[in-house]
Order: structure tokens, then sequence, then C-alpha cells
């Protein structure tokens, strides 16, 4: 196994520079940059991090090395605290997806959504200017109870699991449906309050769901039975679009011809949308 100082040693190798080199750039005297090499002396952090940095190793590499050599890694440097436009603000993401030609929205921690461009819109059949304006409407838990969304889900058991999951492993807390968070418990209210056939549904995808470990990037299935263009296909590519409020993009991307057909024909059947 490599130790942070045969790793430092194979990347400035790789990069054709001596030692000296190394030592000038990273403005340190030769003769350390050998010992440290060697293994004969060991770096101190901020001779090891102006090393890395004058070697421009990448934050894997550079991580390990500093790892290795008993530091903290530096991974946490970058990020919206240190670069202020490091992530979107709400209003350039929701701008950022209008672009798309796929549906792509944005949903907020507690999965509400924030912004949906035309593309979804029209797939939904829904005008957010106008529609679903009151508290918890957007709630993509909730309105799978609404049959103009979840009566068209095809896959709406393992939609809902992967939902359930996103409660049952939330970073905020557990949550559970004997105890239920105020915005579950809105969310309950209103698969109680509606079709009892998608209320079945829920509860059995929240018992087969498990708690989902949060990552900065995951995927879900959506097979959309549209009752204009037929099934449609995509994959759901989640992302972090502004950490500091707690929004995602999500984006559905069609997985085969008939889909990316089916979204043509959408458009050309709403324009307006």
């Amino acid at each position: 196994m490599n130790t942070w100082s045969d790793m430092l040693a194979g990347a400035r190798g790789r990069l054709g520079l001596t030692q000296a080199e190394l030592a000038e750039r990273a403005h340190i005297s030769p003769n350390s940059v050998k010992a440290y090499e060697a293994g004969r002396r060991h770096a101190s952090r901020p001779y090891l991090v102006a090393m890395l940095d004058a070697l421009k190793v990448g934050r894997e590499e550079r991580n390990k090395i500093l790892h290795d050599a008993g530091y903290v890694s530096d991974g946490h440097e970058i990020g919206p605290w240190v670069y202020s436009g490091f992530m979107f603000t709400p209003e350039e993401a929701a701008a950022f997806i209008e672009e798309y030609d796929w549906p792509a929205f944005l949903v907020a921690e507690m999965l509400d959504v924030a912004a949906a461009n035309a593309t979804a819109q029209r797939l939904w059949r829904v005008d957010l200017s106008a529609q679903y304006l009151e508290p918890g409407d957007r709630n993509v838990l909730s309105v799978a109870s609404d049959p103009r969304f979840g009566g068209r889900c095809a896959n709406l058991p393992e939609v809902l699991r992967m939902m359930a999951s996103v409660f049952k492993g939330h970073h905020r807390g557990a949550e559970t449906l004997d105890e239920p968070s105020p915005v579950l418990a809105s969310i309950l209210e209103r698969f109680m309050t509606g079709d009892p056939a998608f209320l079945q549904v829920l509860l059995q995808a929240w018992q087969d769901a498990a708690p989902r470990t949060p990552k900065i990037r995951w995927e879900y299935p959506i097979v959309w039975a549209d009752p204009d263009v037929g099934t449609l296909r995509f994959r759901c590519i989640v992302n972090p679009a502004a950490e500091p409020d707690g929004l995602a993009f999500n984006d559905w991307i069609p997985l085969d011809a008939q889909t990316w057909d089916g979204l043509r024909q959408l458009k050309e059947l709403y324009p307006q949308r």
C-alpha cells in the first residue's frame, strides 16, 4: 500500500517535475521535498498543502494523501460557503431547467415542487402559475393521491416506495406513520380523504420501503400513462441545485424514442404550456 510520501512522489513524477522544480513552485527547500518523498521527514500540513497546490492534484487523490499523512481532508473548502456562486439561487435554477426539452423540476427539502419547466407542466396538464397554490398542494407525495397524477403513474407503488424511503431516512429525523410530523400528517390527510385505493398503495409502499441514505446524486424510474400519447418511460436523475435552500434538480430523462416522440406530440397538442 502506498504511503502519502509515495503518492506525493508519484504525482510529481506523472507531471514530469523534478524535486527542485516542485520545491520552487511550493516555496519550500529542495532538501525538504527530497526528505518528504523518502519518508525521512513528516511534512507539516501547510507544507504538504503547498506541494499539493503546486501540483494541482485532484481532490480525490489530494484527500488520500492528506488522510494518509494524518491530516483532515480539505474538500469542505470547496462549496457554497466559500464561493457565493457555487450553487444555484432558486431563481437561477428555475431559469436553468426551462431550457430543457425533457420534464424537469425543482424539489425542496420536504418534497415540495418549487418550480417546474414548461415540458413538465405540459406532461402533468397543469399551470403552476394559477393552480396548486395552497400549502401542501405541490408536495410530490401528496399529489400521488390525486388521480390526475397517481392515476397516470403506471409504476406508482415503486415511486411511492421511493418517496416513503426519503421520509423514513430523512436527515432531520426519521418519519413514522404512528407519530408523523405536521408535514407528513398533512400529506396523510390528503390520502385519507381521497380515493381509498391510493391510500392502500401508500400504506403498502411505506411498509415495504427501507430508509434511504441521503446521497448527492440518486435516481428513480417513472412510467407515465399519458391519455393522449401513450406510455412514456423516464429515468429521473436527482442532483443538488441549491444546497443552502434544500433544493434539488429532478430531471425526467426519456429512455426511448417513443417517449421523445410523445413529448414532441404533447408540445404540438398543448403549445401554450
